[in-house]
């Protein structure tokens, strides 16, 4: 009678590589998603952040009678030209007092796209940002 070695009583591996990628490709998959997923919310931060920088940059340029319309078409046409990553977006405009100074608040909202994504079962994120300019006087007038 032969004695089995330590190595050969492991027994058969056929098909073992196929039933760990069967366990492990959807955690994978789902993984993946979220890299996605938190890469678009990023990308869409940044999009309304910039968007209310340049509302906010436009109306404290433009004279008190144009300050909300300058404001509000600046960050629209930001969001147009670079919004891919959001839809649903409100634009506020407000005029504000800092100190003595008069300032223009400009809000930017947006609703993250998950276009593609529905898989993971999100929930609608909705991301916002202020910028705070102080009005320029000279230009202004």
């Amino acid at each position: 009678m032969k004695k089995r070695s330590f190595r050969d009583s492991s027994g058969d591996h056929r098909g073992s590589a196929t039933v760990e990628l069967v366990l492990v490709a959807p955690v994978l998959m789902v993984l993946a998603l979220f890299v996605v997923t938190a890469g678009r919310s990023g990308e869409a931060l940044r999009q309304v952040q910039h968007a209310a920088d340049n509302g906010a940059r436009a109306a404290s340029q433009a004279s008190s009678a144009r300050r909300e319309s300058a404001g509000l078409d600046a960050a629209l046409d930001d969001l147009r030209a670079t919004g891919r990553a959001c839809v649903d977006h409100s634009v506020r405009v407000e005029s504000v007092k800092i100190g003595r100074l008069d300032a223009v608040k400009v809000s930017v909202s947006c609703q993250v796209d998950h276009a593609g994504l529905r898989l993971l079962g999100l929930s609608p994120r909705r991301v916002t940002a202020e910028s705070t300019e102080s009005i320029d006087v000279y230009r202004a007038k």
